[in-house]
Parts: C-alpha cells; structure tokens; sequence
C-alpha cells in the first residue's frame, strides 16, 4: 500500500517548528545587566556648547558581564550601545557613544541598561559665534526592542 503526503503540509509544519524554536529561544534569552555603575561626560570640566561632540560613557561594576545600554536626551532616545568587557584587561566593563547636542540650554541626559538607570544634568551653552558644528558620525543604534533584538539576540530592555 502507497501513501501519499501533500508537500504543503510537511512545509507549513517544517515552518511552524522553526518558529516556535526561535520563539523558545528569544524568550528564553537571558536578560544579561551590567547594573550602570557611573555615567560621565568627556572630555569632563569643560563647558559643553552645540554643535560640539562629547563622549557619553557609563561603567559597571568588575566583572558584572555585558549588556546592552541605552541613551537618552530630556527623555528622547539618542542611542544604544553594548557594554565592552575584556577578562583580559584590569577593567571595569564600559560603553560609550558620541553626544553632538543640538539645542542650549539644560540637558538631562540618562543611561538605562533596563534595570538601572543613572542621570547626569548637563547645562548646554550656544556656540561661539563663528564656531564650525561637529560632523555626526554613523547613526547610532536605535532603542526599540527590535534594534535590541536584531544587536543583542534578546527583547529585553537591559539585554
């Protein structure tokens, strides 16, 4: 006796399988957080102004692992980086990305790795009259939790 199987069916349940496989797993990632430890500003003790570009850089405590961490500006989402770790060097893990800001005036700017949250008050001064602004460079990941999914292989905030 022949038995026949419809080819549709072995690829809709092949297709169903492997989705349920990468539902498993992104879900079932772990939420690695380095806990922020500090977040500065560099180069530090100089008067920030527009159009300038400044290092924004956050640190966690030794040997605490990598996660992902995201920045903002008066609440609006300039950027995402992942910590660096090196069990290499005598290090904290550290993460940076460059700051360009736009507009005077106060600035809160906060670092958020989906479980601590550090600010830092920055009072923005205009730029000196004649002043050439900074070039941004490369876009900076996103904060949504597709960017997190598609840089750090989970949706959870401090991933």
């Amino acid at each position: 006796m022949t038995t026949h199987t419809r080819p549709g069916r072995r690829i809709g349940w092949g297709i169903a399988g492997v989705a349920a496989t990468m539902a498993v797993a992104v879900s079932g990632a772990p939420a690695a957080s380095a806990d922020i430890d500090t977040l500065s500003i560099y180069p530090e003790n100089q008067t920030v102004v527009t159009g300038a570009n400044y290092v924004l850089h956050v640190s966690a405590p030794w040997r605490d692992g990598a996660s992902w961490v995201s920045f903002y500006d008066n609440g609006q989402c300039i950027g995402s980086t992942r910590m660096i770790f090196n069990s290499e060097l005598e290090a904290p893990p550290y993460g940076h990305m460059n700051w360009i800001p736009k507009t005077p005036g106060p600035h809160t700017i906060t670092a958020n790795d989906g479980k601590i949250t550090k600010t830092l008050a920055v009072d923005v001064q205009p730029a000196p009259t004649g002043s050439t602004p900074a070039t941004p460079g490369p876009k900076p990941t996103g904060c949504s939790a597709l960017d997190r999914l598609f840089n750090s292989g989970s949706l959870a905030p401090g991933s």
